[in-house]
């Protein structure tokens, strides 16, 4: 801890030797009894003191604070609170320090009084590290298919709170609402060690288990709700497994006619290229029902219809693409029918050229990669390149420290087996530390390629062009320029990643370019602000580098970008993963995917290695949750924009959110619709805010949670401040406006109430100052402001069924 709690040398837990869980760990106890011979007070009051004193000189203020429990403690209460009672009442008798049980918020109301002023850190502590050449930043891409689950899920969800909200009277909390199982468990995965991927496979898979149960219980539930606002003549259903070309609606024997009802969940009005897998035909014909006109469409080759582990997934051969124009918060309905065939992919004769009318991209067929990018809007050009490569991930190089086979069987052993295993001399570039779930630890600086030049295929449509890549034979790539669209898809399919030669890999996505960024980069903080990243550098504190990349990566939620006075180019991802553009000059890297063949020994005590099959981990005697059968695949998409740097906010922004809440699409073979559009607000939100938030409570009462979308500075115009009436965003009569703490369990007012007005150094006069307030229903949001609040209306259901 740092700021207001001081420092523990990376220890969150209680203050070293005064730990008394006696499962988890068993320091020595205040004995306090005058006829036992090892009676030890003294001793004992005097080493809490000692580092009282020692923590009070790395904080600010007379107020220290001892967080006492860790993982898992307080299995065995008595023992810990037995042993502080003690420590409390002989310090106090004593009078050195002043002991007492208090809470976190006390404690910071107590530092609040004091005079003392603060220094203002304004970035984070990313990438962590607790010593020379452990740089957590593994753990950025771990597991990325629970990664890349919860993101979609997370997305779906609150498209399916707006369509349940307009044909349901039950509380969206209610049991039988059908969302709550999967609000649930979404709630669950964010735990720290569930969504970060350190936990062990088997809790891992248990994780994706709940989600898929709460995931179909709420497609049910949304099919229902926007079945009855179409006014659909029969049922609707989802289809999950589209991203595997499966969708049972648009297979063979379906009549050769399917209408799909599509949900956008943004705040304004959008156009979409769709992807639906095709099983019917080899050919399409779509007609948007609401105009009655027939809309752009094509049909290309699917991607490889395999599960999560290599095994055919049976999909269809061919995917169609059809143009969709959205209005905000609301649906429209479509026809797809079977029409003339679609294009196959020709192989590459030469260079090629891709462009649309934003866009150029040139793959050369000397390296079968990408090598010239164009913005058409401003002419601005730059050489880049991209592959697939991978790092070998460290065992380990100092085999005299430690011993790969020990396994600790308690806090205790671990801590000492941890201090053997890590000794070392600084600057060495020897150490026993092992890339694992936590730890992303390469056994070089320089990757290798997954293959020499990878094999290119082009298909031509009027909707889009695709470039398929194949990197030798696990790992591939589609390209994916739309008409109309600012940025390049580029959807990759990676593993398993192979173990033959005994090393195990981080897979990395890698561009190169001409871009003269020297070393600094930006990426994002949960999809809010962009936040400075620069080569080997911390702002607060003096780095020692040991990692030349693992002491360079950082976080992506949704993106990261590098640029110059001339260019920027820009990447968003799909699930968090783990990346930079620090490393060299013109470079960005994001990691796909990892498969680790030792543990870190951070807890998980299993190295990060997915695999279809475990052994159980309960049976005497026989291997111990051991990892067999194929390794994983994956599958995700990575959105890359170039621009000026002027431009680039206003295309990468709302793209942003494009990604995070994408077209939900509700199928049915034959049906018919009644009412094949509708919006749900009066009109759309201005292009800097976003509905991030629309759920109902009650029978008359929503929940709205508005956010502005752009930072300070990162557009002249969409930067400003926007105002938004609540009293005209919905189509009824609204009757009451209460604005609500960002979580929605507290009043405003309350939360105004316990503002603390800290004293900083250099305060900047426009941070961390109380937000203002709203006049009525018509509020305003400065950049990159959320606010909660709830709308009541006269009656949701007549209002907007």
């Amino acid at each position: 801890f740092t700021g207001l709690t001081g420092e523990y040398g990376g220890n969150y837990g209680p203050p070293t030797g005064f730990c008394w869980d006696a499962v988890h760990c068993n320091d020595e106890p205040v004995q306090d009894d005058p006829n036992i011979f090892d009676m030890n007070v003294q001793s004992r009051v005097d080493q809490a003191v000692e580092f009282a004193k020692w923590q009070a000189n790395l904080t600010r203020g007379a107020h220290i604070m001892f967080t006492m429990g860790s993982d898992y403690n307080y299995e065995d209460a008595e023992q810990w609170y037995q042993n502080i009672d003690r420590i409390i009442h002989y310090l106090n008798t004593d009078g050195r320090v002043n002991a007492f049980y208090s809470t976190p918020a006390f404690y910071v109301k107590e530092k609040s009084k004091e005079a003392v002023t603060w220094p203002l850190k304004t970035d984070d502590f990313f990438p962590y590290a607790d010593g020379p050449y452990q740089f957590w930043s593994g753990f950025f891409t771990s597991y990325p298919a629970l990664k890349r689950y919860v993101r979609e899920l997370s997305g779906g969800l609150q498209a399916a709170k707006q369509a349940t909200a307009f044909t349901s009277s039950k509380s969206a909390s209610d049991p039988d609402a059908g969302l709550l199982p999967l609000m649930k468990a979404l709630g669950l995965v964010q735990h720290h060690d569930a969504i970060t991927g350190t936990s062990k496979q088997h809790v891992a898979s248990d994780y994706a288990k709940r989600l898929a149960a709460g995931a179909a219980a709420a497609r049910e539930h949304t099919a229902v709700a926007v079945a009855r606002l179409a006014g659909a003549s029969g049922d609707l259903s989802f289809c999950p497994l589209a991203n595997v070309s499966v969708c049972g609606p648009m297979g063979p024997g379906n009549g050769g006619e399917v209408t799909v009802v599509v949900w956008n969940g943004l705040a304004q009005e959008r156009e979409e290229i769709l992807e639906v897998p095709l099983g019917f035909a080899t050919g399409v014909k779509v007609t948007d029902l609401f105009t009655n006109k027939e809309v752009p469409s094509s049909t290309v080759p699917a991607l490889p219809s395999i599960t999560n582990y290599g095994a055919s997934a049976g999909g269809y051969a061919h995917t169609a693409l059809f143009r969709a124009k959205l209005p905000a918060v609301g649906y429209a309905s479509f026809r797809i029918e079977a029409g003339a065939p679609g294009a196959e992919a020709a192989e590459a004769a030469g260079d090629e050229v891709v462009e649309n009318e934003f866009l150029r991209l040139r793959f050369c067929a000397g390296t079968g990669a990408l090598c010239e990018m164009v913005d058409l809007t401003s002419n601005t050009t730059i050489e880049v390149s991209q592959d697939l490569q991978y790092y070998r991930a460290s065992v380990g190089n100092d085999k005299d420290h430690f011993d790969t086979d020990a396994v600790p069987t308690n806090d205790v052993e671990a801590d000492e087996l941890h201090k053997k295993r890590f000794m070392r001399e600084a600057g060495t570039g020897v150490s026993a530390q092992a890339s694992g779930a936590y730890i992303f630890r390469p056994n070089s600086s320089t990757p290798l390629r997954i293959a020499d030049k990878p094999t290119l295929k082009v298909v031509r449509t009027e909707v889009a062009t695709e470039v398929q890549q194949t990197f030798g034979s696990w790992a591939s790539q589609r390209w994916r320029l739309a008409k109309g669209q600012k940025h390049v898809e580029v959807t990759y399919t990676v593993g398993a990643i192979r173990l033959e030669d005994g090393w195990g890999k981080e897979v990395i996505s890698r561009y190169h370019t001409n871009i003269k960024n020297n070393g600094t980069s930006y990426t994002d903080s949960n999809g809010r602000e962009m936040l400075k990243r620069q080569r080997d550098f911390r702002k607060y504190w003096k780095l020692e580098q040991t990692e030349p990349v693992a002491g360079n990566y950082y976080p992506l939620a949704t993106g990261m970008h590098i640029g110059d006075e001339k260019a920027q180019l820009t990447v968003l991802v799909d699930a968090a993963q783990g990346g930079t553009g620090s490393i060299r000059n013109g470079e960005m890297e994001i990691m796909l995917h990892r498969r680790c063949l030792k543990d870190d020994s951070r807890g998980v005590s299993e190295p990060l290695n997915e695999t279809q099959f475990i052994t159980p981990y309960n049976q005497p005697g026989l291997p111990s949750g051991q990892h067999y059968g194929p390794g994983l695949v994956i599958r995700g998409t990575h959105y890359l924009l170039l621009t000026t740097p002027k431009e680039a906010a206003k295309a990468w922004r709302p793209l942003q959110d494009r990604v995070y809440v994408r077209p939900q699409l509700a199928f049915g073979s034959g049906v018919q619709v009644k009412a094949p559009s509708a919006s749900f607000v009066s009109e759309a939100l201005p292009a800097n805010v976003q509905l991030l938030t629309l759920e109902r409570l009650s029978e008359t009462n929503l929940l709205v949670r508005l956010g502005h979308q752009f930072g300070v500075g990162e557009d002249d115009e969409l930067s400003k401040p926007a105002t938004v009436d609540l009293s005209k965003l919905f189509k009824g009569t609204v009757t009451a406006v209460k604005e609500l703490s960002l979580t929605a369990n507290q009043p405003r007012g309350d939360v105004d109430k316990k503002f603390i007005d800290w004293k900083v150094e250099d305060d900047p006069a426009d941070i961390y100052t109380k937000a203002g307030d709203d006049a009525g229903s018509s509020i305003t949001l400065t950049p990159l402001k959320i606010k909660t609040f709830v709308v009541s209306l006269t009656a949701v259901d007549t209002v907007f069924v």
